[in-house]
Order: structure tokens, then sequence, then C-alpha cells
């Protein structure tokens, strides 16, 4: 197991730009980033108390990698299943091809973009933006992996009115994506995965060792991706930055900022963006300046994947594990991990620069 960074020799201040991770991430300190080592050092030994079965722990702040935790066997270069987390992958390749001009907006309606599949007629009205918010109308036991057999299953609320999450919807986004790229309306890519290579995972340096296949020859959209933690934290750090890597847009203007509002209920503490949850309150920090909000969103995946994205304070926070949830609250993993990171990795941020300093 890897504590927080000890040995680095980095001077910069927390406002310095670090260079992008686009193959490796600085490591820091965590007092070049105006962080605590002793707090984020004991944030490591309660992790696996926490998660018995965890595999990773890193913490980033202002591009510095300055905690990085493996346990259970787990190095830098294990690949593990992101389970649900592929979902907020698959948002973000949207981002892309809006920014592409490959779709106009997500607000466009999933027949004109599918115009080979059959549709149930009460369905005729359901969009991207549906599809998004898991608000397509149709229940998870009633839905298939198949999109064909999905866009035919009869829904049980109009499009658009309520959330029920849905394993398989994103499905649908993995196929228009596919029929525009072999269609050639998507730049030189073949298919979605090369789509997804070109435009996504190649800018960010992402490594995807498999992306498990659906019914119809294409990945899939709801699970089924494997990275390093290393790589997983380079998503939320593309999000962090507000869609740009390498000093160039990848995600459209605005994108970020819409995927990431609260545009669903699920439950008192956690609403729905575009394939990613939000919280719906603001978590307070007391610093000597005063009290800071933070709120944040996170993509999270079944067992513990998590990338927990806070842009009041420049801060990811990424772990995977393979923490069994079956005979708990579904959310039982989720708000722990967001307990923990509220807890101790918050904490951890040296109270004279925190925001409201401004820091």
């Amino acid at each position: 197991m890897a504590c927080a960074i000890q040995g680095s020799s980095q001077t910069q201040s927390p406002q310095a730009s670090a260079p992008w991770p686009t193959a490796n991430w600085l490591e820091s300190k965590p007092e070049v980033v105006e962080m605590d080592s002793t707090v984020l050092n004991a944030a490591e030994q309660i992790y696996p108390s926490l998660f018995p079965s965890g595999y990773s722990l890193l913490v980033i702040r202002n591009g510095h990698l300055v905690s990085e935790s493996y346990f259970n066997g787990q190095t830098a270069e294990t690949a593990n299943h992101i389970y649900s987390v592929t979902k907020t992958f698959v948002a973000t390749l949207l981002g892309v091809a809006e920014q592409k001009g490959w779709i106009d907006s997500v607000g466009q309606g999933v027949s004109d973009l599918l115009p080979e599949y059959s549709i149930h007629p009460k369905l005729a009205a359901l969009t991207l933006k549906d599809i998004l918010t898991h608000r397509s109308g149709v229940p998870n036991s009633r839905s298939s992996a198949d999109v064909r057999l999905f866009l035919q299953a009869e829904p049980e609320s109009v499009p658009g009115t309520v959330f029920e999450y849905n394993n398989h919807a994103p499905n649908i986004v993995m196929a228009m994506l596919d029929r525009l790229a072999k269609k050639g309306m998507a730049g030189p890519a073949s298919d979605v995965r090369s789509l997804a290579q070109d435009n996504l995972f190649g800018p960010l340096g992402i490594n995807v060792s498999e992306w498990a296949k659906g019914p119809q020859g294409f990945p899939q959209g709801g699970n089924g991706l494997y990275m390093s933690s290393r790589d997983l934290a380079k998503l939320g750090y593309l999000l962090l930055r507000d869609g740009i890597w390498e000093d160039e847009r990848i995600l459209a203007p605005g994108w970020v900022k819409a995927a990431s509002e609260h545009r669903a209920a699920f439950d008192r503490q956690k609403g729905y963006g575009y394939l990613n949850w939000v919280r719906k309150r603001s978590d307070i920090l007391n610093t000597q300046q005063g009290d800071v909000e933070v709120q944040g969103y996170f993509a999270y995946g079944h067992r513990g994947q998590f990338i927990g994205i806070y842009p009041e304070l420049d801060l990811l926070v990424v772990t995977t594990a393979d923490a069994s949830d079956a005979t708990r609250d579904t959310f039982f993993v989720p708000d722990l991990l967001h307990d923990f990171v509220r807890l101790f990795i918050f904490q951890s941020i040296i109270k004279d620069n925190r925001p409201n300093g401004k820091k």
C-alpha cells in the first residue's frame, strides 16, 4: 500500500498549472497543494477498514496526485471493471459529439437519430436527454440490452417525466454513435469503439483494456469498461477542467455545467444529471475564513467504483473496490464513500488555505 506522496521535490504553488496527466500524473507532497499529509495518511489507514475489499484510493488536487494507495494485491497498472461509471463515459461521448457538430443537442429525438429502428408509439417523443437522465419511461424490468427490443417496449410513464434507473438505456446512445460512425458522419471513425478511442480515450491517454460488447456487437453503454484507477481519474479531471484537455476543447462549451446539474430527483441526498449523480445537499466546511459550501457530483459504479468531483476545492477522489452491497440498500456503498470523503479527505485541506480563502 502506498501512502500520501512523500518524496516529491515539486515546489509549485497550488495555483500553478500542473502538467496535463496524459502520460503521467504529477506526484506531489500534499502540502504542495495545501493538504495535510498526516490527515491523508490517516484516511488511507481508515479506508480499508471501511472497505475491506477496496482496491484503490487516489486523491488529486489542482492536478497534483497527492495520495495513491492500493489494496488486496492491486497496483497502479491493474485494470478493473468500472461498472456503471461506464455510463458517465458514454454521456461524455455525447459532449464530444456536440462539440464536433455530429449532433445538434441532447434535445434531439431518438427516432430521428435512429430512423432504421422500429419505436413504440409511446416512445415517439423520446430524446437523448431522457436517456441521459434515466427518464425514458421504460422500466428496467421491461428493458433489454438489445436496443431494437428496448425501443419496442411499452413505457410505464411519458418519456421525460419520471426517473427510473435503467441499466440498458445508455445502449441507445451507443447505437446512435455507432450509426453515425458507420455512415461516415463522425470523422474517420469506423464504429463507436474507434470513435471513442480517437476522440476521448486517445486524447486523454486512457488505456482501455476491455469494453464488453452487447448483443448488437457494439460496446455496452451501461457497464463493461475496464481501466486503471489513474486512467479513471482522467475522466474526472476532464470534467473538472470544463471539458478542456491539453488546452484543447474536447467537450462542447457548457456541457459540463449541464451534465452536472440536478435534473432528476432520486432521494433526499442525491439527484441525477447526465448519467452521473449530483449531491442535493451541500457540505459546509468550517474554515478560519468562514463557512464554505461544497456540493460536488460523482460517477458511481457497482461495488465501489467512484469518481468524486468537487470543483469548489479543485479536488478529485477516485476509488475502486469489490465491495458487496447485495444485502444492503443499493446506495449504502456510495453514501458511505461520500461520508468518508467528507469526514476525512475534506479535513486534510489545511484550514488556512481552504476556499473561502478561495485557494
